[in-house]
């Protein structure tokens, strides 16, 4: 209905969640940007030379696997530009040495070549990116160097192609680095609110997360004229646990009935920790006699078998959602209907 409070995640498994569709974005553009060329140059030039096994067209041919591979949905993303990188890598470079060695200009599928660097940095990353177009590089100036152009104008071509593909390699890097290190900050900074808000000792909603969750709650209901019910849960006689045996046994007893209260509620709300010994059960959706029901089975989860080896009972109180109600309001009635059982004899419901 609305979200719930998950336990955060380390940051750079969400970074690398966050990356990978754009990257995979990336690719399929420069891929069918690149099949796009070629349909249009064997359009528009109907003379052209047809070479199956021509680099055009095997270039074609990977930009075509590669698409097809990154809409599979069962795909390995990570493994996916791996496989990627270790065909391409080696074919670029062997393209690039051919095209210096037959003294062909840089354009054509070889212009190309600046977009394929843009390609690795946002797809593999600044690390990765660095070292495979760093490669690509050494590999063009080396072929400048062995096979060096016959004319001066393929010179300079090439000379002014290898001069650009440098200064985007450093510029892509830079670029490529301070976006990866910005979402690393964001989302670290998105976990540490998120733990902020968490229960340290039961792994549960803290009190300010049951507010804003309970708030999230009111606001949809009122918009949607659905039921919401909240359920107070109080162990009896708590101080005496923890003057008779201690915080440390007090402690393992509250993280065991947090345990139990969050078995019986299952996906029909979320369970937070008020405070102390206090807990609360948020149900959106759940109309008051099922979460009466639902309480009920509560307190026998937490009656019916020791709590880290100690008998403990606890007391609910039970409120539904009225037209107009705000926090304050919900809270105070089942607060109420919870000084009801604890004065019934505990160990009971009352809503």
């Amino acid at each position: 209905m609305f979200a719930a409070s998950r336990s955060p995640s380390h940051p750079a498994e969400q970074v690398t969640s966050s990356l990978e569709q754009g990257r995979k974005l990336i690719l399929q553009l420069v891929c069918g940007g690149y099949l796009l060329y070629l349909l249009a140059h064997y359009a528009l030039l109907p003379g052209t030379p047809f070479y199956p096994l021509g680099p055009e067209l095997m270039t074609g041919y990977l930009c075509t696997l590669a698409l097809l591979l990154s809409v599979l949905p069962t795909i390995h993303f990570r493994l996916l530009t791996f496989l990627l990188t270790l065909i391409f890598l080696p074919y670029a470079a062997f393209e690039l040495l051919l095209s210096l060695r037959g003294q062909l200009p840089p354009e054509g599928y070889l212009a190309w070549t600046p977009l394929l660097l843009v390609l690795c940095f946002g797809v593999l990353g600044w690390r990765l990116g660095s070292v495979v177009t760093g490669l690509m590089l050494v590999a063009l100036f080396s072929g400048l160097w062995l096979f060096q152009p016959a004319t001066t104008e393929h010179l300079n071509a090439w000379l002014s192609e290898g001069l650009m593909l440098g200064v985007l390699t450093l510029i892509c890097a830079l670029i490529t680095r301070f976006v990866e290190n910005r979402l690393l900050i964001g989302e670290e900074a998105s976990m540490q609110l998120a733990a902020a808000r968490m229960d340290a000792l039961t792994g549960l909603m803290g009190r300010a997360a049951s507010e804003l969750y309970l708030q999230e709650g009111l606001e949809l209901v009122q918009q949607e004229k659905l039921p919401l019910s909240l359920v107070i849960c109080d162990l009896d006689n708590f101080k005496a646990v923890n003057d008779r045996y201690g915080h440390p046994v007090g402690d393992a007893v509250l993280k065991a009935a947090a345990r139990r209260l969050k078995r019986q509620t299952g996906g029909s709300g979320q369970v937070g920790r008020w405070g102390g010994e206090e807990f609360v059960v948020i149900l959106p959706s759940v109309a008051k006699t099922e979460a009466l029901v639902l309480a009920e089975r509560m307190r026998k989860a937490i009656a019916g078998n020791d709590l880290a080896g100690l008998s403990v009972t606890a007391s609910f109180g039970v409120a539904a959602y009225r037209a107009g109600d705000n926090i304050a309001e919900l809270f105070e009635r089942a607060d109420q209907r919870l000084y009801e059982a604890k004065n019934g004899g505990r160990n009971t419901v009352r809503g």
